[in-house]
């Protein structure tokens, strides 16, 4: 089993994805289906109220599997506007209408095996770097970067048999295939740029693991570049700077508990990093953290996520800001159905990361109360 498959503590996501195919995956040749729906109520928002709420977000998604000796592939694809489709998005109201029809690759990879320690996979495929959150909808939100991160690249996993040791290491050729940083990460601050900024290319990433009784404890790295997107008169990649991360973390059970956290520093340089006259501002450094709980209840499921965001003062909205999402996960047979609690910026910061604009830049502390259905054959 190697470090993809390995963590002790899945997500809402992975466990929505694998407990309907459980039964498939056991086969050598899959080919599956899924879709979900998004019903969104944000409490502080008035067109919102006024609407009660929208029902929208909807993907339908396609998943390929496939075996053939120690050869295996695997895809998804996803259709449709609640596709995780991250910053790649144009904010611009103008273009709406055509985003409503994205087309995504989640995953697209080749592999090999190597006896029973080693594992080759090139294409686009996760990135090892810490955990993801146990939340489905909300995302990692002030996490985001982090975590659900798939890039094309090359990727080595070897994992031991009867060693508590285990380790990945990658090599990422680019965000996304071409200079697109749609890449379906859960990128809701925009850690990694957008189409109009900058995307991450050429970046080395490890993960070390150290398993004990009912937990996992690990360390991760990624050091790499940043490259310009195309700017007025700079092409794509003309301009480059240094980013990396180092996180800490650990995730395991206790009984009918799943707990799980980690610690992130970052650094993308100076905000001004870029060239002045390509206008572009990075993440700048600072410290991201995750704590995460989840509780086994039959058919049931209660967990929450917590994490905080501590920018350094090299960022104009620098106040450390956490968000809380609560949330429950009912196994109604061939998918999920979520009723989750969003809450940003709670401790009401003027300048946090998070929350609704209130005021020349200021934010304020925001409720959103999120209800999806998913179904996978």
């Amino acid at each position: 089993m190697n470090n993809k498959t390995k963590s002790l503590v899945l997500s809402g996501a992975a466990v929505a994805l694998a407990t309907p195919m459980s039964s498939a995956l056991a086969l050598d040749d899959v080919l599956g289906f899924g879709a979900w729906i998004n019903y969104q109520y944000d409490v502080d928002d008035d067109a919102s109220e006024d609407r009660y709420g929208d029902l929208d977000f909807e993907s339908f998604n396609i998943y390929a599997n496939h075996q053939h000796g120690d050869w295996f592939f695997d895809g998804e694809v996803r259709l449709g506007w609640g596709s995780f489709q991250g910053t790649g998005i144009s904010e611009d109201e103008s273009d709406a209408a055509a985003n409503r029809s994205v087309i995504g690759i989640k995953e697209l990879a080749i592999g090999r095996h190597y006896g029973e320690e080693w594992t080759m996979t090139v294409g686009k495929t996760e990135v090892p770097f810490t955990y993801s959150r146990f939340n489905f909808w909300p995302g990692e939100r002030l996490a985001s970067g982090f975590g659900d991160q798939y890039n094309p690249g090359i990727r080595f996993d070897f994992d031991p048999v009867n060693n508590p040791m285990d380790m990945s290491f990658m090599y990422i050729k680019s965000q996304n295939w071409g200079t697109d940083t749609t890449s379906l990460d859960d990128g809701t601050l925009g850690h990694w740029g957008s189409n109009d900024t900058y995307h991450k290319i050429n970046t080395l990433v490890a993960d070390l693991g150290f398993t004990q009784g009912d937990f996992r404890y690990g360390a991760s790295l990624q050091a790499g570049q940043l490259a310009n997107q195309e700017h007025d008169d700079f092409t794509a990649g003309e301009e480059t700077e240094t980013h990396w991360a180092a996180g800490l973390y650990t995730e395991g059970t206790v009984g009918a508990w799943d707990l799980a956290g980690q610690l992130v520093h970052y650094d993308q340089g100076d905000t001004d990093e870029f060239d002045d006259d390509l206008d572009i501002t990075t993440q700048g450094s600072g410290q991201v953290g995750m704590l995460s709980a989840g509780f086994n209840a039959g058919d049931w499921y209660h967990y929450g996520d917590l994490t905080g965001r501590a920018p350094d003062s090299d960022r104009e909205r620098d106040d450390t800001t956490y968000d809380l999402v609560l949330g429950s996960r009912y196994n109604y047979g061939p998918g999920f159905i979520y009723a989750e609690l969003q809450l940003e910026n709670i401790t009401d910061q003027e300048e946090g990361v998070s929350g609704h604009e209130y005021d020349d830049d200021e934010y304020e502390f925001t409720q959103t109360v999120n209800l999806t259905m998913d179904y996978y054959f």
